[in-house]
Order: structure tokens, then C-alpha cells, then sequence
């Protein structure tokens, strides 16, 4: 514990990971490679399984017609998760 104190006071976690601490060490390779599984499990598992759902469910009316935009917002989510990256 007096260790890691001591690097504090030296500035050695500046030296060591520098201005931004650990959130510097993410590169852009690693921030494309969470994209594209995000997007893959979204468009592969997430949508297909929402509408599966909402189609053999016994759902009429209002009900439906918001939860039938579930799938809508997932992709959503995909292509402003997609946006901010690039």
C-alpha cells in the first residue's frame, strides 16, 4: 500500500499510464473490435429473439405497438454506438 502512495506523490502514475490514467491505455483497435461485437450480437441474437418473442406472445393494441419498437431502438443503439466511435 505505501508503495502505490508513494508512486501517487512521485507522479509515478502519470509516468506510467500517462494524463488520462487506465482509460488511455484503450486503443482504437480495441474500441472497433467492442463495436463489431456489439453490433453482431444486436443484429444476430438481440432482434431475431425480441421479434420471436413478440410474435408468439398474445400481445394486442397499444401494448404491442410500443414493444414492437424494442427492435427498432436495439438498432438504433447499434448505429449511435457505431457513430461515436467513428
Amino acid at each position: 500500500m505505501n508503495s502505490i502512495q508513494s508512486l501517487k506523490k512521485k507522479g509515478g502514475e502519470k509516468e506510467m499510464f500517462g494524463k488520462r490514467g487506465l482509460a488511455g491505455a484503450v486503443n482504437v483497435v480495441d474500441m472497433v473490435m467492442g463495436i463489431v461485437i456489439l453490433v453482431i450480437l444486436i443484429a444476430a441474437a438481440a432482434i431475431p429473439v425480441i421479434q420471436d418473442v413478440l410474435n408468439n406472445a398474445n400481445i394486442t393494441g397499444i401494448p404491442a405497438t410500443i414493444l414492437s419498437l424494442i427492435p427498432v431502438f436495439l438498432a438504433l443503439l447499434a448505429l449511435i454506438s457505431i457513430s461515436k466511435v467513428f
